[in-house]
């Protein structure tokens, strides 16, 4: 049965403000040199950022209740930016304006005299400030919905994704048009099996934590819709064994093949780094001290040189660490620290999975891409888990469901496949053996239905 869920969607960002958020947040990251980043401190980069930042989701930037006046009170932050961008209201401003800051209430009573100024004069410094008194919420996620089961089997564990929710920033809007087999009569394909992770976001949030460092969402089957000009990621030696397909399909076709990832069970998406890097993000901004030094410790165990959870080192150090040392880490916190400031695997599954996939089909055909027969692999993915990509482009997603043995009659025949849309897990597992092809023929289409 299905597992009553909460919503799992990105919370909605405002472009402009977004992006200048972003923009002057480069300007102190650590890449900068020293001198770079005290000029930009100087300004007060830093408090701008976050206060755009905060603005572009609609977060409030006071406390208290009745917008500017009443009993609100700025946060430091906004107090600081708003006498950065603030113009010239007399000789050192700014200065006077940063000490009065230090001093809580009095920097209030400078706001009370400054604001008015800034509200008469427009621009940027008006608008952050009219947002600030809107008082505005983020969107609510309510749970609905559901998802397989088979994200976490354990009833007890069930119950905590049945609440969960998840805060997830798009980094890119994709285009991602709705497309059908039809479309592509005669053409030949490949296929390989995908997992079910989301692509095109940061994870920022699980529930009430916000993380102090975001998780990359990397895909999964929209790697090929947020990745210009590869259509697939994964090791060497698949990469090649897909890239030698298609070039043998080419050179007897004349025709680029069409790429149609499968889809995984949900546990599918364990090797990718993306599960075991929430489960540490959340860690690092929801435990507290001795939680932390006790995670460590049992963390030392699988990686020694292990820099600490709230370093940043440990996501490279978790990354680079082999398959089989992030699973048994993933289960170690998962057995001792799920209920001591951690999460569990299900909810690391969960937080990172694609929302359309929670309750999809294992074998599902989704997304369809072309495969560029004849171009060199791609080196460098950009893909922590997967690093060799396939060169190609996405093309669409397939307005009709189908399976992947719907595709191939051949090989569900067989394999004794009575009914190819609900195949055996054998009969899947037996996919993961090597990329299989076929040709989308007239006849195919017939007996689909088209």
């Amino acid at each position: 049965m299905p597992i009553s869920n909460a919503l799992i969607q990105a919370t909605p960002r405002n472009a402009l403000l977004g992006g200048l958020s972003d923009f002057l947040a480069q300007s102190y990251s650590p890449e900068r040199t020293q001198h770079m980043q005290g000029i930009a401190k100087f300004l007060s980069a830093p408090e701008i950022s976050r206060t755009l930042d905060r603005l572009s989701y609609g977060e409030p930037l006071t406390t208290g209740a009745g917008g500017l006046g009443g009993t609100t009170k700025f946060n430091n932050d906004a107090l600081d930016a708003m006498m950065a961008v603030a113009p010239m209201v007399g000789p050192g401003a700014k200065a006077v304006g940063q000490g009065a800051m230090m001093a809580g209430r009095a920097g209030e009573r400078l706001a009370e005299k400054v604001v008015p100024q800034i509200m008469e004069r427009g621009g940027l410094p008006a608008e952050m400030l009219g947002a600030m008194g809107q008082n505005t919420q983020s969107m609510a996620i309510k749970p609905v919905g559901a998802f397989d089961p088979r994200f976490d089997n354990r009833a007890l564990e069930k119950l905590k994704l049945g609440s969960m929710t998840t805060d997830i920033v798009p980094t890119q809007a994709a285009a991602k048009p709705a497309v059908s087999l039809a479309d592509f009569e005669g053409r030949p394909f490949i296929t390989s099996m995908s997992d079910r992770t989301a692509a095109g976001g940061n994870l920022i949030g699980i529930n009430d934590v916000k993380f102090n460092r975001p998780v990359e969402l990397k895909g999964g089957q929209d790697f090929m819709f947020n990745n210009p000009g590869q259509v697939w990621a994964s090791a060497q030696n698949p990469v090649n064994a897909i890239m030698k397909q298609a070039n043998e399909i080419k050179s007897v076709t004349g025709q680029n093949p069409l790429f149609l990832p499968w889809r995984m069970a949900p546990t599918g998406g364990d090797f990718a780094a993306m599960t075991g890097e929430s489960m540490l993000a959340y860690a690092d901004s929801a435990m507290n001290k001795a939680q932390k030094k006790l995670l460590d410790k049992s963390i030392k165990q699988y990686i020694p040189e292990w820099a600490g959870v709230s370093s940043p080192q440990s996501v490279d150090q978790f990354r680079g660490a082999p398959d089989q040392v992030r699973k048994a880490l993933k289960g170690m916190m998962d057995v001792n620290f799920r209920n001591s400031g951690g999460l569990n695997i299900g909810q690391a599954r969960l937080s990172i999975a694609d929302p359309a996939q929670l309750m999809a089909p294992d074998a599902g055909v989704m997304n369809v891409g072309e495969i560029f027969s004849g171009q060199p692999m791609v080196m460098q993915s950009g893909h922590p888990s997967y690093p060799r990509g396939v060169p190609g482009q996405g093309l669409g997603v397939l307005s009709e469901d189908r399976n992947i043995f719907e595709l191939m009659p051949e090989v569900a025949r067989a394999r004794g496949i009575a009914n190819p849309t609900m195949p055996g897990q054998t009969d899947i597992r037996a996919l993961q053996m090597k990329p299989y092809s076929g040709v989308i023929t007239n006849e195919l289409l017939k007996k689909l239905g088209y």
